[in-house]
């Protein structure tokens, strides 16, 4: 999905939002005449006192908007119903900010995006061995860190390193939901997924090309989750994961991974240019349990 694919698509739904609330409200001025009643004379003051002010006709506003009120939260209806706020504080859905793209549209676009549905409140440390128990503990507490200072955290990349099951995308996946709950735009999407979007973006029409990759390079936080996992594609996978990462770092922004291999094998898989980028004096790198926590 492009940037403006996205942004009819959030203001489409803010329009459909508020169609809904407009009919609901029409609905409940049909079956109450004294709600109907009450509204109608709501109208007219604000008519009245806007042509020409005066105490009393404020009070009678205030004494009916009241009335108003009480009538619908006995019918269990809330303001938040009748007047829904925007999904996204920072644009009120409209999907741009000083003329950009919002954060919202940025991790709309794409559409192969994993579920970030898991937070650092869910963490249960008493699956890990007894062993390795304060070492996993140091990891979490390091990549807390790194979202509550978000954005200004000097350590741009963060990589988490174990075998199966150790829990790498759990822990990419509370830092993903940490930061965007701070407002921030957050793509978290399997290296496949990544593999697959930059082979589309290289054999795509000029034109075309910009949906594929500036999402990539734009979001707040970039979580490439599985590195390894995929398919090289000639020409691809190894130059454009390179590609996103070093802009991500020229442009000052944070990009986690989760991986199977370790240090050495993601330097003879993706070379020294991308290895330097992961394990320079930019990033974190982590390594958790050898254990599979899945049946845990």
């Amino acid at each position: 999905m492009d940037y403006k694919k996205a942004i009819n698509q959030i203001v489409d739904e803010r329009k459909a939002a508020l169609a809904d609330a407009r009919i609901l409200f029409l609905d409940l001025l049909r079956s109450d005449p004294t709600l109907y009643e009450t509204e109608k004379q709501i109208r007219k003051l604000r008519i009245l006192l806007a042509e020409n002010y005066d105490e009393e006709s404020k009070k009678n506003l205030e004494r009916l908007i009241l009335k108003k009120s009480e009538i619908l939260k006995a019918k269990g209806i809330t303001a938040e119903m009748l007047d829904p706020p925007p999904k996204c504080s920072k644009c009120g859905d409209t999907g741009l900010v000083n003329g950009k793209p919002c954060s919202c549209v940025i991790s709309l676009c794409v559409t192969d995006s994993s579920v970030i549905g898991f937070g650092f409140e869910d963490c249960d440390f008493a699956i890990f061995p007894d062993k390795e128990r304060d070492r996993i503990m140091d990891v979490y507490k390091t990549a807390k860190g790194f979202c509550d200072k978000f954005p200004t955290t000097k350590k741009l990349n963060f990589i988490f390193m174990g075998k199966c099951g150790s829990g790498k995308t759990f822990a990419a996946s509370c830092m993903a939901k940490a930061i965007s709950d701070k407002g921030y735009s957050v793509i978290m999407l399997s290296s496949f997924a990544f593999a697959n979007r930059m082979l589309k973006y290289h054999v795509a029409l000029s034109s075309e090309k910009l949906q594929y990759l500036e999402p990539l390079l734009d979001c707040d936080l970039l979580v490439i989750d599985d590195l390894g996992s995929e398919n090289i594609i000639k020409n691809v996978t190894v130059e454009y994961l390179f590609h996103v990462i070093n802009e991500r770092m020229s442009a000052k922004k944070h990009t986690v991974i989760t991986t199977n291999l370790d240090a050495i094998m993601l330097r003879e898989r993706y070379g020294e240019r991308t290895y330097s980028r992961l394990f320079g004096s930019l990033s974190f790198g982590s390594a958790l349990s050898d254990v599979d926590l899945r049946n845990k």
